[in-house]
């Protein structure tokens, strides 16, 4: 975080008056992980300090703070929300409040990017809370089996408002400052060589996953779970490493694997859990009156905007699958039910893992099943 401070006007006559009074006068640099750039007064009491008190006090200071992300610059999270997200709270603090976005992983790679936000390597950060496992363990209900009708941004405000609704869920995200939290669209097996039509089909195969409840449905349904890192999919199916993944078909073209792709199976599988947090000191620097202004432009509009540019992320990366003929098919209902039951095990262990913390698990599904009717 930087401190933005007095302009070079402002600077001479604190100089001039300065040198009127008494020559005690000191000015001192601190640096840290932040820099701060602060004008010291001498202690003196004469008048020519007295207005230099003055002067200091009607400066506007603005604060800079740092936003890490691994994506590109041209992935719909970053052009469609944090960007426009940093130049509505600039814009609504008045400069008072601005964000520098670090893109590609330049503060820190994606399993880092939680723990630089919680030390203060950055400021604040958006990541995949799968990189992360068994920090978000309540919250991670919305990552499993068949908790995925609707959109990307249906799904996001759901998550979002059991964030909102659940204190047990709030004490998770206990060492960071929460903006939003959000999802992404529903997920799809998507293969190569093999068309996943049946349950039957899955046995053997190779498939990526961004978390743990991934990997326990994949190992329910007879196929292998397989975790790397996003960046790493495209080699590992051209190679044969893998088969495919249960991803979101947004994933298509934010990985860019239309050409190792052959099919997408539709069948709202799961989906995963993003965040945008700010390191707690960072926060707690921000004025009362502007930490207002930056809570109203976050939360719940944020997790929709940020659900609804993976949503217009999905639209595209349908449109150029079907024109790079990858083969798309939704599993009838009498099959996606034998999906279903395969998979309730992953539901029960949760259950039974949150009945071990004193959590109602189950109201905790009971109320996301009821946001999602809404």
């Amino acid at each position: 975080m930087k401190k933005l401070t007095l302009n070079s006007m402002l600077m001479v006559t604190l100089l001039f008056l300065g040198a009127c009074g008494d020559t005690n006068d000191s000015s001192g640099v601190e640096t840290s992980n932040n820099t701060e750039i602060n004008e010291v007064d001498d202690s003196a009491e004469s008048n020519a300090n007295e207005e230099n008190n003055t002067a200091v006090e009607a400066s506007v200071e603005g604060l800079e703070f740092s936003l890490g992300h691994m994506n590109s610059t041209d992935h719909v999270q970053d052009s469609l929300a944090m960007r426009p997200w940093s130049e509505q709270v600039a814009e609504a603090t008045e400069g008072r409040v601005q964000f520098q976005i670090y893109p590609g992983g330049a503060l820190g790679s994606p399993p880092e990017t939680y723990d630089n936000i919680v030390t203060g390597i950055m400021d604040a950060g958006w990541g995949l809370q799968g990189y992360n496992a068994g920090v978000w363990e309540i919250h991670s209900a919305m990552q499993l089996p068949f908790l995925a009708e609707g959109t990307a941004a249906d799904l996001s405000v759901v998550t979002q408002k059991l964030y909102d609704t659940f204190p047990e869920i709030q004490e998770e995200y206990g060492d960071v400052k929460v903006l939003w939290t959000h999802a992404a669209d529903p997920y799809a097996i998507i293969t190569a060589g093999t068309k996943v039509e049946t349950l039957e089909d899955l046995e053997g195969l190779r498939l990526r996953t961004p978390h743990v409840e991934g990997g326990e449905m994949i190992e329910s349904w007879g196929g292998t779970p397989v975790s790397m890192p996003a960046p790493e999919i495209y080699d590992a199916m051209q190679r044969g490493v893998i088969d495919g993944g249960v991803l979101p078909v947004a994933a298509i073209a934010d990985f860019n694997i239309y050409d190792v792709v052959d099919y997408v199976t539709i069948g709202n599988f799961n989906t995963s859990l993003f965040y945008v947090f700010m390191n707690q000191s960072s926060w707690d620097s921000i004025s009362p009156e502007d930490q207002k202004i930056i809570e109203g432009l976050s939360g719940e509009q944020m997790a929709r905007q940020s659900g609804e540019a993976f949503d217009t992320q999905r639209e595209d990366a349908y449109d150029k699958s079907i024109e790079e003929g990858i083969e798309f098919y939704e599993l009838e209902e009498a099959e996606l039910a034998r999906f279903r039951e395969a998979s309730e095990v992953v539901t029960e262990r949760w259950l039974g893992d949150m009945e071990a913390k004193g959590v109602d698990g189950q109201a905790i599904i009971d109320e996301a099943h009821k946001l999602m009717e809404e």
